[in-house]
């Protein structure tokens, strides 16, 4: 009786060959990871965040009649900056949105740019056909590189010092009792501020004049 053939042979050869191969196949899977975990951990930097990014009010965009807009009109202002187009389902998606947020603040100071870059002509009459109210304007070419994004809709909300605080790429439920609170507290904040500014500069006035006169000889 032959217990030894050539099929036992074969696959006892395979066999080994097999196990040869997935040991070693394992140990090197085990040591790349080890050695790019160990390489990487190394070579790990801290990320960078920047202290602020500043809007650039450098740049003109037309009120749907056709008149110039500079933005640097609107410093000083907590602005609401959107980027959006009629043909962009997103876009207007959220536009009801955006014009129920308009309806509830328009009158606390907050500027409203609503931005595309298609014909007035056809933006006047896409928004007049659906009611909407908010400020629209057209911009030929592009925006400054901060205001730049991978798509649209892309939102920017800018405080009164002229700090982008806020930038979102997509669409969003704008009308949102934790957005209209964001907004109102950048009017409230500015506000703090400038009449802490005036309490010290009261306070600096009170303290100089109160100061012994100086005797020149």
């Amino acid at each position: 009786m032959k217990f030894f053939n050539k099929s036992f042979f074969i696959g006892l050869i395979a066999g080994i060959g097999s196990t040869i191969v997935i040991l070693f196949g394992g140990g090197y899977i085990l040591f790349k990871v080890f050695f790019m975990e160990n390489y990487i951990k190394s070579n790990l930097k801290p990320p960078t965040f920047p202290i602020s990014v500043q809007a650039n009010y450098d740049w003109i965009i037309h009120s749907l009649d056709g008149h110039e807009v500079k933005l640097s009109e609107f410093k000083d202002k907590v602005v609401f900056l959107n980027f959006w187009a009629t043909w962009c389902p997103p876009c207007v998606a959220e536009m009801p949105s955006i014009q129920r947020l308009y309806d509830s603040i328009k009158d606390q100071g907050i500027v409203f740019l609503c931005v595309s870059k298609e014909d007035g002509r056809a933006i006047r009459k896409f928004v007049g056909k659906r009611n909407f109210t908010f400020p629209n304007y057209t911009l030929n070419g592009d925006p400054p590189d901060v205001f730049k994004s991978r798509g649209i809709p892309t939102t920017f909300i800018i405080n009164r010092y002229g700090t982008i605080v806020f930038k979102h790429i997509g669409t969003a439920k704008w009308d949102e009792d934790s957005c209209i609170q964001f907004l109102k507290r950048l009017l409230i904040s500015t506000a703090q501020s400038q009449e802490g500014n005036g309490v010290k500069l009261q306070a600096n006035t009170a303290r100089i004049a109160s100061r012994p006169k100086r005797k020149f000889l």
